[in-house]
């Protein structure tokens, strides 16, 4: 009998996570980006000589295999492996798994060939194995999930604090394999002697493309409701006026459109708990690992209003979950099929600097 409900908690679970991610009918154009480039890192072309230098390359080779498959193949283990996460950290294996199967910002991004999936695939999985007492595949893991994408810094960072914290001797271990992970995915790149090059486009990401306005990241985190600044003018190296950002180089930007949103599903109410689980860890001494996954994972809002950047981080949040959140976010899902709640934009500009 306990075999027999099980199962269906686990039917339930793939359905509402299939439901919620169809409950949006939207197009990911970066996908279209991330096939092509990991079509041509399978064909051979070093990474960051392909046409997305800017992101660490392991995501883009997974992807290369089946882009329409394993994205949502990944989503999927994302929502169990949480659910294990939370037994192991003493909550409800159930309960977290229904919560992450409900948002709809982590289902909806698996559905596309999205780098982000990725992260939250390898940074759950790499607690899970330091939570089985599995150091160095810890270790290993963490460094997939970085080269992966750039915004696994954020649990990656919870999740060294806390090491410095609660268990020093686990720094060592984890610090090696990630680091040698990471330098294996680019393993192309040394080869054709490109990686030292690679890193300019990685600055170029750090030091201009995510760090557009922070402030509109934290309006999706906390509202769901963002407003943001859509660039759509820029000088380029002092000389050429375009009107998009696709190459390294300094861009002065002359004009932008203020675009400000409803979409309150955006943000689902287990987010809104997080704050207060983390000031209520700091006044009242817990500062266990979840704290420090959730908590450091909030500044991905820093990256920027990039909705579906949250759902590499997503998972840390549902440890916080409760019953009448899932109830909520359910209803969230069921109100999207029914067209609500209502998802508009105004557009207001262009204005000049």
């Amino acid at each position: 009998m306990v075999a027999g409900r099980r199962v269906g908690y686990a039917v339930a679970v793939v359905l509402l996570f299939l439901a919620a991610s169809h409950s949006v009918s939207f197009k990911m154009l970066d996908e279209e980006v991330y096939i092509r480039a990991g079509a041509q890192q399978w064909s051979g072309v070093p990474p960051a000589l392909t046409i997305n230098p800017e992101h660490p390359p392991l995501a883009k080779y997974i992807i290369g295999i089946a882009p329409h498959i394993i994205p949502t193949v990944a989503g999927l283990a994302v929502v169990f492996l949480s659910g294990w996460l939370g037994r192991l950290l003493g909550k409800s294996f159930w309960l977290v798994a229904f919560s992450v199967a409900s948002d709809i910002v982590l289902t909806v991004t698996s559905r596309f060939a999205m780098l982000d999936i990725f992260v939250a695939l390898f940074s759950v999985s790499a607690v899970v194995a330091y939570l089985l007492d599995r150091r160095w595949l810890s270790g290993v893991l963490w460094g997939a999930a970085l080269a992966s994408k750039f915004t696994a810094v954020f649990p990656l960072l919870g999740f060294i604090a806390y090491l410095a914290y609660r268990d020093r001797r686990g720094l060592g271990p984890v610090a090696v394999g990630a680091a040698l992970v990471f330098l294996a995915s680019h393993a192309v790149d040394i080869a054709n002697g490109v990686f030292l090059s690679h890193f300019e486009f990685y600055w170029w990401l750090v030091s201009f493309h995510s760090h557009k306005n922070p402030f509109e990241g934290w309006l999706v985190l906390f509202t769901g409701a963002p407003w943001y600044m859509y660039y759509t003018k820029f000088l380029y190296n002092g000389s050429e006026i375009v009107t998009a950002v696709s190459r390294p180089g300094v861009y002065d930007v002359l004009e932008y459109e203020l675009h400000i949103s409803i979409a309150p599903w955006l943000g689902h109410l287990v987010w809104r708990a997080v704050p207060v689980e983390v000031l209520r860890g700091l006044l009242g001494g817990g500062l266990g690992l979840g704290w420090f996954l959730a908590a450091f994972s909030t500044l991905v809002a820093q990256a920027g209003w990039f909705y579906w950047y949250f759902a590499g981080v997503a998972p840390f949040f549902h440890l916080y979950t409760r019953r009448l959140f899932v109830a909520l976010q359910i209803g969230f899902v069921a109100a999207l099929y029914l067209g609500l709640p209502p998802i508009l934009t105004w557009r207001l500009g262009p204005f000049s600097f």
